[in-house]
């Protein structure tokens, strides 16, 4: 599976600098790597449900809406994507922590800090450890250690994060076959995230929240077994 770069900047020849870089560091990486560029923050929002990636290098002072009206578009929408800035300002620095940005580079972007900032996501991320949801208001894209617990609800399934929910299309068994293994079924309408857990008991979990959620008896000895495994892992 390769990984997905996008490049929104209003500057096309800012977007071709910044594709020969990725070009250059791409080239003696183990996997494949696709650039998508946007001439725009509204380009990006109307292809972005359909084209999904991995990380987007983002200009900050563009036209219409710039790049940090669209971080604050995406974090609105529990959108968790890794976004550098590009900027050639230092003043929006501190505005930049504010979305979560993974980095900030200055314009002329330097090639040296640009491949430490991309060799760092690659160290903790991979395109396998991030998921693409289709929910109520859009394709959102997100880090699995964000979701606490998934609840079926009719043929939805509602994902539940440490500050919201969302309401995803997909059914639950859909939803567990492409979360990883620290999540389990506790019981037929629920899937729970091991590390959000605080103790089981036979007919209900409690979690680091205060919530409880239902624990099915049939389902109590496998999900003990794992809970006890993940924490003396």
């Amino acid at each position: 599976m390769p990984l997905t770069i996008a490049i929104c900047d209003d500057n096309e020849n800012q977007i071709s600098e910044l594709r020969r870089l990725l070009d250059d560091w791409s080239a003696d990486k183990p996997f494949a790597l696709a650039i998508d560029e946007y001439i725009s923050a509204e380009s990006f929002l109307f292809n972005y449900p359909d084209n999904p990636c991995n990380l987007l290098l983002l200009d900050i002072e563009m036209n219409g809406i710039n790049g940090m009206e669209l971080a604050k578009k995406l974090r609105d929408h529990g959108d968790m994507i890794p976004i550098v800035f590009i900027t050639g300002y230092s003043e929006y620095m501190s505005v930049g922590y504010e979305v979560e940005a993974l980095h900030y580079l200055l314009k002329p972007v330097d090639k040296t800090k640009l491949f430490s900032v991309l060799d760092r996501y690659i160290r903790r991320h991979t395109p396998e450890s991030e998921i693409m949801l289709t929910c109520d208001e859009g394709s959102l894209h997100i880090s699995p250690e964000m979701i606490v617990y998934c609840e079926a609800v009719g043929k939805k399934t509602h994902v539940h994060l440490q500050d919201k929910t969302l309401v995803c299309t997909m059914g639950i068994s859909s939803m567990k076959n492409i979360l990883p293994d620290e999540f389990i079924f506790c019981h037929r309408s629920y899937i729970v995230n091991l590390r959000f857990m605080r103790s089981i008991g036979k007919t209900e979990i409690a979690l680091d929240s205060g919530e409880s959620i239902p624990m099915s008896r049939r389902l109590y000895k496998d999900v003990n077994d794992r809970f006890i495994e993940f924490y003396t892992r």
